[in-house]
């Protein structure tokens, strides 16, 4: 059973962070700097260019085989391995922050209280969604025709966006457990959208929360869209903000984090 409540988990796979990993990374040391930090690395990297980064503010770092940093797909083999969430079991959370997200405030107690097993970014829902999303459109179908006959409210969940996000690490261990076949027919393809699909069909033994909540954590595709649904208001935080509408990013992340 976990006896700690969240770690901050930052994947590296560089030698040296570049100027804007830089910039995520010291924030999430300023911001979320109340809780465990740690690296997770392949065995071969040098991390000394994140120990001098974190200036004597303490942290661990863990290391997987190189295999799983090498690219993106051996990422998401790591993101879906039971023995990944089994490392930090002790942990009843983990907060995935990679470098290419940014943390506006802390409210990660809050967010753990919520107690979702996964949440993270809500993707765009798109109509030419492929293979197992394509099912989850007529998965979300079937969902309103039983709450038109039960006068229920669930809906099919977007959540989401794996690199920033809070992850119950022990109901993910299960699930991973439970569909290690599914696991395998998965593939190389993106880990969070695997949580995406599978949670939606484990509901309500895998809970995710609702687009419009999961926004107020985090903020991925057309941000310029979701802060104006969000009035103006600040995520929690925020993932990719060089690759989507940076020009709408850039002075909320340079200009002391305000609208």
């Amino acid at each position: 059973m976990p006896n700690k409540l969240v770690a901050v988990i930052i994947p590296i796979y560089k030698q040296k962070p570049d100027a804007n990993e830089l910039l995520s990374l010291k924030q999430c040391l300023t911001i979320l700097k109340n809780y465990p930090i740690i690296f997770i690395a392949p065995d071969k990297l040098n991390a000394a260019a994140y120990k001098e980064a974190c200036e004597g503010a303490p942290f661990k770092l863990v290391t997987f085989s190189d295999f799983y940093f090498d690219n993106l797909a051996g990422y998401n083999q790591l993101m879906l391995s039971p023995d990944f969430y089994k490392t930090f079991i002790d942990y009843k959370f983990i907060l995935i922050y990679q470098l290419d997200a940014y943390v506006f405030k802390d409210e990660l107690n809050y967010w753990c209280s919520q107690n979702y097993d996964f949440i993270g970014a809500p993707h765009i829902p798109h109509e030419n969604q492929e293979n197992e999303m394509q099912f989850l459109k007529g998965y979300s179908k079937f969902i309103n025709r039983v709450n038109s006959i039960f006068k229920t409210k669930h809906k099919v969940s977007n959540v989401g966006n794996g690199g920033f996000s809070l992850r119950k690490t022990q109901t993910c261990y299960l699930l991973l457990k439970i569909l290690k076949g599914k696991v395998k027919i998965w593939g190389p393809n993106n880990e969070d959208g695997f949580f995406k699909y599978w949670g939606n069909l484990f509901y309500p033994f895998f809970k995710l929360p609702t687009d419009e909540l999961a926004i107020r954590f985090s903020i991925e595709e057309s941000p310029a869209l979701s802060l104006k649904k969000l009035n103006g208001e600040l995520p929690f935080g925020c993932h990719a903000f060089e690759k989507y509408e940076w020009a709408t990013w850039e002075p909320l992340i340079f200009n002391n984090n305000r609208l």
